[in-house]
């Protein structure tokens, strides 16, 4: 291989591992970009529905302390009046079911029991204090409780208070509200999509998604179903103490997945609440900025390598060449390579004079 083919490879090589380092660096930054950007994109998305379902709590407790202070409340549940008591809160739970969401309105005797529920009042007696902690806890202290809780009416947002005629309690009612209210709500506000996904042990007669491996999970709300239905479909959704992301492919669309936790008013870990954003868009530009990248850096390497053999071949190959064509004529050797010889000289006694000096010094420490 010529010294002029040696430098060019040598030249590339070298290029090219410089830019590779570089453009690798540079891709590493732009995906950790684009993970933080669909990290903050989806976590603003989340939290639209969970400030909702905060304040859907805290309305829910608003309207179940109002009703356990109403002198008529409390007058019928002294009295057992169940029909009055049907007669007098039917109209009240209708106007809140189309106001504020409210799904639930259900009075319970001071023995726990199911006194009253507005929406189906031929069902009652129902002991409540086994799988009703809301109600116990309500029940002991007198407080008014707030939080998920499912029931025989399925997941709520619930708020129980107690009714109490004078320092005596004579019962407590709840009210709850429907959680797809509050997921299309949040949809309408973001533009994303939510689904609260269930434990199905929780749930009587639920059954797992059959679109595929669902982790045994139950789709609960969701502002669209067959969207949540092939997520869980592909298995990736489990129940979790700590919140995840994933990405999913939707056909033409690239989405982004984040699953929290859903804790029910006892600390338990009930089901996810799943959070989409599209992300089809972002992942285009950050694939067109790749693109961008890498034609950046093979014009770099294509004019790098250009400009410094150009100056290898002005700076050395021609000198030697022309005082190599010389020497072998027997002529006068020309300027240019009488100068490069003369520098190639002046580093030859220069390296010689080095060597000789650091070994003198090795020779005096010797001898010392």
């Amino acid at each position: 291989m010529t010294i002029d083919r040696a430098l060019a490879t040598a030249t590339a090589l070298s290029i090219a591992l410089v830019l590779l380092i570089g453009g690798s660096l540079v891709i590493t930054d732009e995906r950790s970009l684009l993970y933080d950007a669909e990290k903050r994109e989806i976590e603003k998305t989340a939290v639209v529905l969970t400030t909702a379902m905060n304040q859907a709590a805290t309305l829910s407790a608003t309207h179940s302390e109002l009703l356990s202070v109403d002198p008529n409340v409390i007058r019928m549940m002294t009295a057992g009046a169940r029909d009055e008591l049907q007669a007098y809160s039917k109209p009240i739970f209708d106007r809140l079911r189309g106001l504020a969401g409210i799904d639930v309105m259900h009075f319970h005797d001071a023995t726990m029991k199911s006194f009253l529920r507005v929406w189906e009042p031929a069902n009652f007696g129902q002991d409540l204090s086994s799988f009703r902690p809301m109600v116990v806890a309500t029940n002991h202290s007198h407080q008014t409780q707030k939080g998920l809780e499912v029931g025989i009416k399925g997941l709520s947002l619930r708020a129980v208070s107690a009714i109490m005629d004078g320092p005596r309690l004579v019962g407590t009612v709840e009210t709850g509200v429907r959680l797809q209210s509050l997921a299309d709500l949040a949809k309408a506000a973001t533009g994303g999509d939510y689904a609260l996904v269930l434990d199905p042990q929780l749930l009587k007669g639920a059954q797992p998604s059959a679109t595929g491996p669902s982790n045994g999970l139950v789709l609960d709300a969701a502002t669209d179903r067959q969207l949540f239905e092939r997520i869980l479909g592909s298995g990736v959704v489990h129940l979790s103490h700590n919140s995840y992301q994933i990405a999913f492919d939707d056909g033409n669309r690239t989405l982004g997945v984040q699953g929290k936790p859903l804790i029910d008013y006892s600390g338990n870990v009930i089901g996810t609440i799943l959070t989409t954003c599209d992300f089809t868009a972002l992942r285009t530009y950050a694939n067109r900025s790749l693109v961008t990248i890498i034609g950046v850096s093979l014009a770099g390497l294509m004019l790098m390598f250009a400009v410094i053999m150009v100056t290898i071949r002005v700076a050395v190959i021609r000198p030697l060449r022309a005082l190599s064509e010389s020497l072998e004529a027997g002529q006068p050797l020309p300027a240019s390579a009488a100068t490069a010889l003369s520098d190639f000289r002046r580093l030859f006694a220069a390296v010689r004079k080095a060597a000789g000096t650091r070994g003198a010094q090795k020779h005096d420490q010797s001898e010392a």
